[in-house]
C-alpha cells in the first residue's frame, strides 16, 4: 500500500513539473517573441527531448503557435 502511494505521489509530480516546464516555455515565448525551438535552446533543454516538449507546447496551446 505504502509502494503504491509513493508511486502516486510520484507520477502527480512529474506532471505538475511537466505542466510548470510547459508554462514557462510558453510565458517566455510571449514575453521575448522568442520561437519555442529558441525558448528550449536557451532553457538548454537536451535536443533529444525538444521534439517532444515541442508537440506538448503545440497540444497545450490548442494545436496554434
Amino acid at each position: 500500500m505504502r509502494e503504491a502511494l509513493k508511486e502516486l505521489m510520484k507520477e502527480d509530480f512529474e506532471k505538475k513539473e511537466q505542466e510548470t516546464l510547459l508554462k514557462t516555455i510558453k510565458n517566455l515565448m510571449d514575453t521575448t517573441k522568442w520561437t519555442a525551438e529558441q525558448v528550449m535552446a536557451a532553457m538548454k533543454i537536451p535536443e533529444d527531448d525538444r521534439g517532444q516538449v515541442y508537440c506538448k507546447v503545440i497540444e497545450q496551446a490548442g494545436g496554434f503557435l
